[in-house]
């Protein structure tokens, strides 16, 4: 009888334990290397004096059935329906997000929304008579939105999240992650001749949750794989790879024991693209991979989690704040998401601040940062928060979102091909793939790569392209 094949999974994140769990269901052999103490990676959900922060503003939305049903099948009825609710705070003001062009005329006033409108209707035009190709961030938004209105929103809360000018961002995410207004469709509005509610849908309103944070899916994932044979090694650093000719043959990691080897058939990374790189290369690095390895970075991310004496703060899940001035960049309130986030009588906030791992944001005290915050929510229309706290802690993420540079499909394509001269070797999730894409994309991607390694599925680049089509992800959510 045939040796199961053993598959050294990097990573125990969305991508990584779908994978592991799709793996061990098939009769493979699964060893799931973690370096946090806990699965979900980016999905991951933090227990504090009764309340739950999760890593990140996560929802499941997804256009898959198959994954849907698996995510129902995990969690039963501990996956919650939820809806949608946000906001944009800018200049004491509060606007519906998405942003509505009709909204943000009505709340801005006649004269400086008159000029928005003026700009995003001449800009239309001039695209019309002259198309202009979108080669930044800048150049999409201004294109398709006008220079009043990226000068009011978009360019400064670009700027702030991604700490460089977003002329030196490329345009590739915007198409997925913005909706685009008609012209047609706001001046009805505006007239009333269409309800403010009667518009296209372009972003999920409704969305599925688990009851203990959305880490709860990995969680089950991690049971159901465990339960099928799969290992879980939490707690570990991968520390380099063992190679046979063309081939990775074992897998070196280091824990609190000590280093150890693992044999294996296959790897599925979900470590960053840059980091399989040089692990891969290693001082035989080709020296162009080696620049396009340096050239892919990711924006980090410190959250201050806030516990409070009160049963709410506002009616919104999140709200974004885009005027560089206040260090966040979103506050959610996460008994939102779901009422088992916090004791009852009790909710929270987690303050989303981007920043670059090192510097001075993300290295200031715990304390520091809080009087900080406290002070922007004062100055943001939440004046008695200071009094009603029951403490606070930080979280960090090292890599939070890939940085697209103008020029990062290059290095991204470099080091894709790369990790692909290596047989048995497949790169995906958000960091191994280097894509800003959703939770369930990630999960795709694991369903994917298991497929692959098990022969079900076609060639092996496919997989950190999979939905990389264009549109808004979120339009065809099942649960939009």
């Amino acid at each position: 009888m045939a040796r199961p094949l053993r598959v050294a999974v990097l990573g125990g994140g969305a991508c990584g334990m779908t994978a592991a769990l799709m793996l061990q269901r098939a009769g493979a052999e699964a060893t799931v290397i973690e370096r946090e103490r806990r699965v979900g990676g980016l999905c991951g959900t933090q227990e504090h004096q009764g309340f739950r922060f999760d890593l990140g503003g996560h929802r499941f939305i997804s256009r898959s059935a198959a994954l849907v049903e698996l995510v129902r099948e995990l969690l039963g009825e501990d996956l919650l329906l939820r809806e949608r609710s946000s906001a944009v705070l800018h200049r004491g003001k509060r606007f519906r997000y998405p942003l509505q062009l009709d909204d943000v005329v009505r709340t801005i006033g006649i004269a400086r929304g008159s000029r928005m409108i003026a700009s995003y209707g001449g800009e239309r035009l001039r695209r019309w008579i002259r198309p202009e190709p979108d080669r930044s961030f800048e150049d999409w938004v201004t294109h398709r939105f006008g220079r009043e209105l990226y000068q009011a929103f978009f360019g400064p809360y670009t700027e702030k999240l991604w700490g460089i000018p977003p002329t030196a961002i490329s345009s590739d995410w915007a198409a997925q992650r913005i909706s685009l207004p008609s012209l047609s469709d706001v001046m009805l509005r505006l007239l009333h001749l269409r309800s403010a509610t009667d518009t296209p849908r372009t972003y999920a309103r409704r969305y599925l949750y688990p009851r203990l944070g959305i880490g709860q899916i990995f969680e089950r994932m991690a049971q159901a794989t465990a339960s099928l044979g799969g290992r879980l090694v939490t707690g570990a650093r991968v520390v380099g790879l063992g190679r046979a000719r063309d081939r990775i043959a074992a897998v070196h990691y280091a824990d609190a024991r000590g280093e150890h080897e693992l044999p294996c058939d296959a790897v599925i990374s979900t470590l960053s693209l840059p980091a399989l790189a040089r692990m891969l290369g290693g001082r035989a690095l080709p020296d162009a991979v080696a620049r396009s390895a340096s050239r892919l970075r990711f924006r980090g991310i410190r959250l201050c989690n806030v516990l409070l004496d009160l049963p709410e703060v506002s009616p919104h899940t999140w709200m974004y704040v885009s005027e560089p001035r206040y260090l966040m960049a979103r506050i959610q309130e996460p008994r939102h998401r779901s009422p088992f986030a916090a004791p009852p009588g009790r909710t929270s906030l987690m303050l989303e601040i981007p920043c670059t791992v090192g510097d001075a944001v993300w290295s200031a005290p715990d304390q520091d940062v809080y009087e900080r915050v406290m002070d922007d929510l004062r100055d943001l229309g939440f004046p008695h928060l200071r009094q009603a706290t029951l403490g606070h802690f930080a979280s960090f993420v090292e890599e939070g979102y890939p940085i697209y540079h103008l020029d990062y499909q290059d290095d991204r394509q470099r080091l894709l091909g790369f990790a692909s001269e290596t047989s048995n070797v497949v790169a995906c999730g958000r960091q191994g793939a280097f894509r800003y894409i959703f939770m369930d994309t990630a999960m795709e991607m694991g369903i994917a790569a298991a497929e692959q390694l098990l022969g079900r599925n076609g060639r092996k680049g496919s997989v950190a392209e999979l939905r990389s089509e264009g549109g808004l992800v979120e339009a065809t959510a099942l649960t939009a």
